[in-house]
Parts: C-alpha cells; structure tokens; sequence
C-alpha cells in the first residue's frame, strides 16, 4: 500500500510531521507555532560554611591530593523547555493537527561560589581566593553567551513552522516532549559542558601555586596548619 502523503513531510528523527495543504477549516486556522529561547542569567549564589578539606570532595578533581581546594564554583548545566498550544482533530478523526510555543530555558543554573570557612570575608586570604573563583564563574556566562546563536538557529529551523504540525490523535504533545526532552536538552547541556577544558585552564599549577603564596603567607600557613 503506498504510503499516506502525510508521511512524506517526516524525517528519520521527527517525531512530529508537518501538515500539507489542503488541510481541515480548524487545522488551516492554527496560528504558527513559534520557539523562544531564554538565557539564564541570575546571580551566583553564595556558600562560605565548608572547610577547604570538605570543598575537595565537591570538586571534579577531588581524587588528587597534591592540591589544597580552598575556593570553587559549580555550574549546573540546566536546560528546559515549556510547551503550550492549540490542538484540534483532523478531517480523518484519527489523527490531529497542533500548534506550539515552546520556550526553551538554558544556561547555568544555580552558579556557587564556595570559599574555605578558613578564610573569612574581611580577610585577605578570602578575597584572593574568591577572585579566582569569580573567573570561573565567568567562564560558566560567557559560554552561555557563545552557544545561544547555534541554539536558537537549531531550534527554530526544527519547531518554528507556518503550517500545522500532524501526528495520530492524542500523540502531539507527547512526542513532542520525547522529542525535546531526550534530543534537544541533552544537545543543549552538551553544548553547556564544553567549558570544561576553559575552566581547567584557570586552575593551572601556577596559579595554585600563586594563590598559596599570596597575601603575606597567610593561605599558606593555613593549609600548612590543617595538614
């Protein structure tokens, strides 16, 4: 049997066909379905409660012993989508037509800065170390910043269409979520994840080093006295 015209709309990975003209009164009236995407952008929170020893464990590196941990920042790759729409039956009654707004949320989310109860605000020691970790934390914005062009272009050419979207009765919403959920948000923290390797270049054996050796021996007296 040939193969319903609908079909020839789909690809390999949609989940959600378009549908062609002539299509039923209330299908033809569907407004387009629109994509906004949304960059995170709220402020790091933050947490001076654990000791340096304690702040090793939360970190990626926290097998190595060679190092002393007295500060990080933890970026939470968060991606997420709201799905909202009209649908309605199609002339068959077996399937339906559907149109979405879909808003994409991405980014960093939540962003804290941890700095070793050790070193109290006030104190040299902890504002050494917190500018440092302040450099991470604009590794975690700024790349953010650099993947929302290829984001939104992506996600636009997929869901942003003029006519409606046709899929068997009661599927819509669902393959849509499918597909958002186990395609399109892992891309996005993929893409997110990426600044793994600028911020391992931040934490270089010179700038520990730099670091120990700053504010008049104070850092270094401590991770000395905690040994």
């Amino acid at each position: 049997m040939p193969r319903p015209p609908f079909l020839a709309a789909c690809t390999g990975l949609a989940l959600l066909c378009a549908l062609p003209a002539p299509a039923p009164a209330a299908c033809a009236d569907l407004p387009p379905s629109t994509l906004k995407v949304v960059r995170i952008e709220r402020e790091h929170k933050l947490n001076f409660s654990y000791g340096h020893r304690t702040l090793r464990n939360l970190g990626d590196d926290h097998q190595r012993r060679d190092i002393a941990v007295l500060g990080l920042a933890r970026g939470v790759a968060t991606a997420k989508a709201k799905v909202s729409g009209k649908i309605f039956p199609a002339g068959d009654r077996r399937h339906e037509c559907a149109s979405f707004a879909i808003e994409v949320e991405y980014g960093f989310d939540p962003v804290t800065v941890y700095v070793g109860r050790e070193f109290p605000p006030g104190t040299c020691g902890h504002d050494e170390i917190y500018r440092h970790e302040l450099r991470h934390v604009e590794v975690y914005r700024a790349q953010a910043r650099a993947i929302e062009a290829e984001i939104t272009q992506a996600l636009q050419q997929r869901f942003a269409r003029e006519t409606p979207w046709y899929a068997p009765a009661g599927t819509s919403v669902g393959q849509l979520r499918q597909e958002l959920d186990q395609r399109w948000m892992p891309y996005i923290v993929r893409l997110l994840d990426q600044s793994k390797a600028a911020q391992r270049a931040i934490d270089s054996p010179e700038e520990y080093a730099r670091i120990e050796q700053s504010c008049a021996g104070e850092i270094r007296r401590v991770i000395d006295a905690s040994r």
